[in-house]
C-alpha cells in the first residue's frame, strides 16, 4: 500500500474513534470499515474536536512564544486568552494579547552583539535606512525587555519616519512589540493601534494594505480599543482599485469582528453586526471570486450572529446559495449555514449532502475541500463517513486527496 494511502486510513482512524462513542455503538447505519480500522481505535486512541473555522492568514509580525497562530482553510484558527473586556484576537494571525503577565523566558540579551538599547537607538537614530528597517525588525526578537526599551519609540518610527519601508516595517511587528508582549493596556498599544487605523486610510496604497493585515492581528481588541476600525475596514472591504487590498479587508473583517467567550462559561460577545453586515455585502455583490471566499472563512469564523441579525443573514447566505458560480465559494457558503445557523445539520441536511456530493467532483482540488469541509464540521458530518471510506478505497483516487 502507497504511503499517503495509509496516511489516509490513519487519519479516518481518527475520525472514527470521533463518530464511535464505543466499540460499535454511535457509528452510523451502512458505514463499511476497512479491515484495518477498528472502530474506538483502541485503548490510547486520542480525541479529536471538531476543527475550528477555516481562515487565510496575513502576513503579521513575529508571533510571541505562546502565542496562537490561525490556520489555513480546512485548518484549524487560533484562539486567545485574555482578561474579560480584554479578548485576545482569535483570528487570522492573531496572537495572545494583553491581560496576562507575560513570561520573560530565556529571550536574548544581545543579538549580533547589540541590546535592546543600541537596537532601539539604531531604529530611531541611524542616517541609513536599511539599517533603521534592520533594527525595527530586530526589536520583538528581544521579547518583553524589547517591548519595555522601544514601545514608545515604535510607535513614533510608525508615525515619523521618513522613509515608507521603515514605517511599514514598524507596521508588520507591532502586532507582536505593542500587542503580544503587553502585560496590559497601555499608552503605546493605544497609540499604536491609532497610528494603524490612521495608516487604513492613507494616500499610499501599501501603507493601507500593510496596516490592513496588521490590525487583524489584534482581533476583537481592536474594535474595543478602536470604535473606527469596523467601519474603516469596510471601507477597505469596497475599495475598487484593488481585490487584493478587498480581500484583506474581509479576512481583517473576520478577525476583528468575530464573536467571543466571555466572563463566565457560556456567556458570548456577538459578532459586530456592522461587520457582519459588510461581509454579506461583499458575498453577494464583489465581481472576484478570491474575495467573495474570503468573506465566507470570515463569516464563519465569526460564529453565530446576533438574534436580531439572523433573518438578514440566513435570507443573504441562501441568496448567494442560489445564484454563486463559484464552486469553492458555494461550497463554503453551505459550510457557513451548516455551522453557525442555530438549527445546525440537523435542520439543514439538504447542505451536507450537496457537500457530500463534492467528493465526487470532476476536479482534485473540489474533492479536497469537500474532505476539509467534512472535517470543519466534524462529529456533525458523521452520516457521510462511509463517503469519506469509500474515497481512500478508491484506487484510482489522487494521493492529495486521499491523504
Amino acid at each position: 500500500m502507497r504511503a499517503p494511502r495509509l496516511l489516509g486510513l490513519l487519519i479516518l482512524a481518527l475520525f472514527v474513534a470521533v463518530a464511535a462513542v464505543s466499540a460499535q455503538p454511535g457509528l452510523p447505519p451502512g458505514v463499511k470499515l476497512p479491515t484495518v480500522i477498528k472502530p474506538g481505535g483502541g485503548p490510547g486512541m486520542p480525541q479529536v474536536k471538531p476543527a475550528p473555522p477555516p481562515v487565510k492568514t496575513p502576513p503579521t509580525g513575529q508571533p510571541a512564544p505562546g502565542g496562537k497562530d490561525s490556520g489555513t482553510p480546512g485548518g484549524g484558527t487560533g484562539s486567545s486568552t485574555g482578561t474579560p473586556g480584554f479578548p485576545g484576537g482569535g483570528g487570522a494571525g492573531a496572537v495572545e494579547g494583553p491581560g496576562k503577565k507575560k513570561d520573560p523566558g530565556n529571550w536574548p540579551k544581545e543579538i549580533n552583539g547589540k541590546t535592546p538599547e543600541m537596537i532601539v537607538k539604531e531604529m530611531r537614530t541611524n542616517s541609513d535606512p536599511a539599517a533603521r528597517e534592520a533594527a525595527v525588525r530586530t526589536l520583538p526578537l528581544f521579547g518583553p525587555k524589547g517591548r519595555a526599551e522601544g514601545a514608545d519609540d515604535l510607535v513614533e518610527v510608525m508615525n515619523r519616519d521618513q522613509d515608507w519601508n521603515v514605517r511599514l516595517a514598524a507596521v508588520s511587528v507591532a502586532p507582536t512589540v505593542l500587542y503580544a508582549l503587553a502585560d496590559a493596556p497601555d499608552t503605546p498599544l493605544a497609540q499604536g493601534l491609532t497610528a494603524i487605523v490612521n495608516l487604513m486610510v492613507s494616500e499610499n496604497m501599501n501603507a493601507r494594505y500593510d496596516a490592513v493585515n496588521a490590525i487583524a492581528a489584534f482581533g476583537p481588541y481592536a474594535r474595543n480599543a478602536q470604535p473606527k476600525a469596523i467601519s474603516t475596514l469596510t471601507t477597505r472591504a469596497r475599495e475598487f482599485g484593488s481585490w487584493q487590498m478587498r480581500r484583506a479587508a474581509a479576512a481583517a473583517l473576520g478577525a476583528v469582528g468575530q464573536g467571543y467567550p466571555q466572563g463566565e462559561p457560556g456567556k458570548r460577545v456577538d459578532p459586530d453586526s456592522g461587520a457582519v453586515t459588510a461581509l454579506l455585502d461583499v458575498l453577494k455583490g464583489d465581481n472576484c471570486a478570491a474575495v467573495r471566499r474570503e468573506a465566507v472563512n470570515s463569516l464563519i469564523l465569526m460564529g453565530p450572529v446576533a438574534s436580531g441579525q439572523q433573518k438578514k443573514w440566513r435570507s443573504d447566505l441562501d441568496f448567494v446559495i442560489g445564484k454563486e458560480k463559484d464552486k469553492s465559494v458555494l461550497l463554503w457558503t453551505r459550510v457557513c449555514v451548516l455551522r453557525n445557523d442555530p438549527g445546525g445539520v440537523e435542520k439543514n441536511k439538504s447542505h451536507l449532502d450537496e457537500v457530500a456530493k463534492v467528493l465526487e467532483a470532476i476536479e482534485p482540488g473540489g474533492r479536497v475541500e469537500a474532505c476539509q469541509a467534512l472535517a470543519l464540521l466534524g462529529e456533525e458530518a458523521k452520516s457521510k463517513l462511509q463517503k469519506l471510506l469509500d474515497v481512500i478505497q478508491n484506487k484510482d483516487e489522487k494521493e492529495l486527496v486521499v491523504a
